[in-house]
Parts: C-alpha cells; structure tokens; sequence
C-alpha cells in the first residue's frame, strides 16, 4: 500500500522502495532454502531492506541505529528481523511521536568469545511479569518461535526485558563455537 500510494506523489522514492522490497521477499524466500544458519551479514543486509520499508511509511517518527561490530558470526536466517519488526510495531508506532531502534552486535567476553546481538526501541515498553503466563510459558507465538530457533540450532540463548513508557530490550547470546565456518 506505502508503494501503491508512492507512485503517484513520489515516484523516485517508490522506485527505491520496490528495490528495497523485492530484496526482503528474496531474503524470505531464501531463507526457505537454509536448513540451518546463516552468516550475520545477510540477516543484516535484510534488516535493512526492511528498515527501509518502514521508514517510507514512519518517515521521522521512525529512527534507527546501528552498532555493528562484527558480522563473522551465524545464526538462525530470520531470527533478529522479527526482533527489529517487533520493536518498530510494538514500541515505537505506537508513540505518537515515534521513538529509536538500537541494532548492536558484539563478541561477547564473558562467553569466552561468543557474540551478541541487541534490538532495543524506547518504544512504550510492557510488563514482562504479565506478558509471561502461569507456567513461564511466553504469550507471543513469534517471540517463542525465535527463541526455540536460536536454542536448537545455535545453542543460543534470548533475553526480554522491558519496563513501561521507557521501552524493550531483546538480546540474543551466541556461545562460541570454535570458529566461522559455515554450518548447514
């Protein structure tokens, strides 16, 4: 719809958002073909295919940043873009005035080299106590999905921790597993 509407008032800006959208469907319809991981870089390159997407519709009200000191790592393909999507629908839009999405990744020393990768918004944040049910079960389906992905293929481990009107910080460590090496 974002492009639909483009054409017509900015057609140079639609052109680019086509490019930016036919890159994050293939990055979809790649993934399809990854039984495993994929290195960090092309999770990120689809972040920001994405990222663009969404500041097209947010325009101001969406800013982003990015702390990326490594991408020699893999992981699960899709799992940090869910993270990104939740913190711009769920946190950011949701403030009238908009808000920033941090994307950071690092080597992480207390896990004797494994790395880190953070999505955080200053978004309207929530309780994470009532977003939890009766049996620590997580409510969200995509949050479960992502979770159960980096622990079975990576043996990694995700973080939510959140506070109301200051925002949500996801983190996902990555333990090191003894060098990059494509692992499918």
């Amino acid at each position: 719809n974002s492009i639909r509407t483009l054409i017509r008032i900015e057609p140079d800006q639609a052109y680019d958002m086509v490019y930016d959208f036919a890159k994050y469907l293939r990055a979809h319809i790649d993934s399809l073909s990854y039984e495993r991981e994929v290195i960090f870089f092309r999770e990120l390159e689809h972040i920001e295919s994405y990222i663009n997407i969404e500041k097209v519709r947010f325009g101001e009200r969406l800013r982003v940043e990015f702390d990326i000191q490594t991408t020699s790592f893999y992981l699960p393909s899709l799992s940090i873009q869910p993270l990104v999507e939740n913190a711009i629908k769920h946190g950011i839009c949701k403030r009238p005035e908009g808000g920033t999405v941090w994307i950071r990744s690092y080597e992480d020393k207390e896990q004797e080299g494994g790395y880190v990768v953070e999505v955080e918004d200053d978004g309207v944040g929530f309780d994470v106590e009532q977003w939890e049910n009766v049996s620590g079960v997580r409510r969200s389906v995509g949050i479960n999905n992502i979770r159960f992905r980096v622990e079975s293929i990576s043996n990694a481990r995700l973080f939510i921790e959140s506070e109301i009107n200051k925002g949500t910080k996801a983190t996902i460590k990555f333990p090191n597993r003894g060098g990059v090496e494509h692992r499918q």
